[in-house]
C-alpha cells in the first residue's frame, strides 16, 4: 500500500467517526471527494477509498448514517479477465437526500432534490424530484416541484 493509499485509509477512518460534520467533510475532501457547501455527512458513511476523486456531492445534500458510495466494482478474480473492473463517477446533485444504509453503485447520478430511501441499492440514475426505494432501487414517487422551489434557491 502506497503513501497516498495509506493516508486515504486514515482519512476515511477519521471521517467516518469524528463527532463534527465539518471535520468529516474536511477529511473526505483530503481524500479527494468533491464536497459542496452546506453538505451533511452522517457517521459511518463509506465513500470509495480507491477512487474518491470520482465522487461529487453538491451543495445542500444530506448523506445519512451508514451510506455506502462506490465509484468502482470488480468481480471475483476468476472473472476479472472477462468482465474487468468497472470505474465510473458518482454524482449527488444539489439538495438530494440519501437515507440511512443506502448503497450507491458506480456510474449513478442522484438528481437534484431527489430522495434515496433507507436501504435502497441504487444501480441506475435517480431523476430529479424522485423518491427511490428497494433493491434494486426503483422510483416509487415523484415529488411536487412547486413545493420545493422556496428551498432550492440560494440566497
Amino acid at each position: 500500500m502506497g503513501t497516498g493509499a495509506s493516508l486515504n485509509k486514515i482519512y476515511d477512518l477519521l471521517s467516518r467517526h469524528l463527532p463534527s460534520n465539518a471535520l468529516r467533510i474536511i477529511f473526505q475532501r483530503w481524500k479527494g471527494v468533491k464536497v459542496g457547501r452546506n453538505v451533511y455527512l452522517g457517521y459511518d458513511v463509506i465513500i470509495d477509498e480507491a477512487y474518491p476523486d470520482l465522487i461529487e456531492i453538491e451543495d445542500h445534500s444530506r448523506i445519512s448514517h451508514g451510506v455506502i458510495i462506490m465509484a468502482h466494482s470488480r468481480p471475483g478474480d476468476c472473472w476479472m479477465n472477462a468482465m474487468g473492473e468497472r470505474r465510473a463517477p458518482v454524482q449527488i446533485k444539489r439538495h438530494a437526500a440519501i437515507y440511512p444504509g443506502a448503497i450507491l453503485m458506480p456510474g449513478v447520478t442522484v438528481g437534484e432534490c431527489a430522495i434515496v430511501r433507507e436501504g435502497a441499492v441504487v444501480t441506475e440514475n435517480v431523476p430529479p424530484y424522485a423518491v427511490v426505494a428497494g433493491n434494486p432501487g426503483r422510483v416509487i414517487e415523484e415529488l411536487p416541484r412547486e413545493k420545493a422551489q422556496e428551498i432550492t434557491r440560494d440566497k
